[in-house]
C-alpha cells in the first residue's frame, strides 16, 4: 500500500518496515505521532534521529510495523506504528534509548499524539484516521 496516495503532496513516507509481529492477525493498537521543530537544523535532527529508531524496529517487542512521515517545508514530521497491544507501545515509549531521546528534545519541539485500539490492521482506514491527524492545522500554529 501507498501511503502517500492519502495525504497532500508536500507529505513524504519512508516505505514501511516490519516489526516482529508483522504476521499478526488480531486486535492492534495504533499510534500517530506529530513533532514540530522550530528551525530546519532541529527538523533534520529530528529525522536522523527518527530513521536511526526505525533500523532497530525489526527487533522491537510487539511491533507489528511502521512509516515514519515528514513535511520538510513545515518542519515536521512522525510515524504511523502499529502495535499488538497498547503495552508493547508503552514498552518502546519506557525503553531507555526512547526515553533519552524525548528527554534531549522535551520543550524544544511541539508534539502531537493520536492513538487507538482496531480490530485488525487494515492499512486503509489506519492511513485515513492518520490523515485527520497530520492535515489537521497544528494548536500551536499562528
Amino acid at each position: 500500500m501507498n501511503p502517500e496516495q492519502h495525504f497532500s503532496p508536500d507529505t513524504v513516507f519512508l516505505p514501511w518496515v516490519d516489526g516482529p509481529r508483522r504476521d499478526h492477525a488480531g486486535p492492534v493498537f495504533v499510534s500517530v505521532t506529530d513533532f514540530h521543530a522550530d528551525t530546519g537544523d532541529d527538523a533534520r535532527r529530528i529525522y536522523e534521529t527518527g530513521s536511526e529508531l526505525g533500523r532497530t524496529w525489526p527487533v522491537m517487542q510487539g511491533a507489528v510495523g511502521l512509516w515514519l512521515w515528514g513535511r520538510p517545508g513545515e518542519r515536521r514530521g512522525g510515524s504511523i506504528s502499529v502495535w499488538e497491544s497498547e503495552r508493547d507501545m508503552r514498552r518502546f515509549v519506557r525503553w531507555p534509548v526512547h526515553a533519552a531521546i524525548v528527554g534531549e528534545w522535551r520543550g524544544r519541539i511541539g508534539v502531537e499524539v493520536d492513538s487507538w485500539h482496531a480490530a485488525l490492521f487494515d492499512p486503509a482506514p489506519v492511513l485515513l484516521r492518520a490523515r485527520d491527524t497530520i492535515d489537521r492545522p497544528r494548536r500551536d500554529a499562528a
